[in-house]
């Protein structure tokens, strides 16, 4: 540990502010990990809730409609 402090007071304010960084970065990704990512059920539902349903009847139609494109033939 004595060494690890030498090291750092060798370093410039920028080398020290960088390794200060670097540090919480290790841990914070450690700190996630124990954790696991936590699931937000709210913003899920809200998710499902964006999803549109479409009734049998309006696929019905989208499929006509494909039809009348379909037999388009081109100008004469």
């Amino acid at each position: 540990m004595a060494e690890l402090l030498l090291k750092y007071e060798l370093l410039d304010p920028l080398g020290k502010q960088q390794l200060l960084e670097y540090l919480n970065l290790l841990l914070s990704t450690k700190a996630i990990k124990k954790q696991g990512p936590k699931f937000d059920v709210s913003a899920y539902r809200k998710n499902l809730l964006k999803i549109s349903v479409w009734s049998d009847e309006d696929i019905a139609l989208i499929e006509e409609a494909r039809q009348h494109l379909n037999n388009w033939g081109p100008k004469e």
